[in-house]
């Protein structure tokens, strides 16, 4: 492939990232590209701009990625985002199953120093079970997001373009803020109706979900403590 470099940010111990990372070293020889992996909280090196990839993959990572790597990017920054453009930002499985939604998906976006506002490039979407949790949503959304990536990878490596997408991001991305604010149930606004929505919308095993708000104190709905199928 010559002087092609691509630089990936994903998460550690994520199988699917797994799976992209051992599709990056199918498709490229060592020389080019770089796997950076991470979890929550860790530092990223912004320094990491030296590399002048021609692409930036973001795939599931756990960093914001800074404007100083995305303007390093020769030819594109790419983000593979786990929900659909009706569900942009933080907590996109948990507003998907609050509003009811009925179809969902991921998309492929490029990155702006916003999140979850660039121009899209392919998504991917499937039905939602009236059975569905935040756990198999995310399973499904996971198994179309690496759909997506062999895809893109596929081009890539072949030196093609990427696609261009009619689909456009439907609202502003969700904050962290307003994903909490989801999970909160407060007793005396909220209806049996409206407790449950907010219950069904926040489980996830081993992450405390929703919570009764009663004076300032917090009081966590029980919730189960098993390792979740897709971490």
């Amino acid at each position: 492939m010559g002087d092609l470099k691509v630089l990936m940010f994903s998460k550690k111990r994520n199988v699917f990232c797994d799976y992209a990372e051992a599709l990056l070293k199918s498709s490229f020889a060592d020389k080019e590209f770089l796997s950076i992996r991470g979890a929550a909280g860790d530092h990223l090196d912004e320094e990491l701009h030296w590399y002048r990839p021609e692409y930036i993959l973001s795939f599931v990572s756990p960093w914001i990625i800074p404007k100083s790597l995305l303007d390093s990017a020769q030819k594109a920054a790419v983000n593979f985002h786990p929900g659909s453009p009706v569900y942009p930002g933080t907590g996109c499985y948990n507003f998907a199953l609050y509003e009811g939604a009925q179809e969902y998906g991921v998309t492929v976006h490029h990155m702006k120093e916003t999140v979850d506002s660039g121009a899209i490039i392919m998504t991917s979407s499937f039905a939602v079970s009236p059975f569905e949790s935040v756990e198999t949503l995310k399973l499904k959304s996971m198994n179309h997001l690496l759909y997506c990536f062999e895809k893109i990878i596929g081009l890539i490596s072949k030196g093609q373009p990427l696609p261009v997408s009619e689909e456009t991001w439907k609202r502003k991305p969700f904050t962290r803020k307003e994903m909490l604010e989801l999970f909160r149930i407060d007793p005396a606004r909220h209806d049996l109706a409206e407790v449950e929505r907010r219950i069904r919308a926040a489980e996830y095993p081993g992450s405390p979900g929703a919570f009764l708000s009663v004076e300032g104190r917090a009081f966590y709905y029980p919730y189960e403590t098993r390792r979740p199928i897709v971490d």
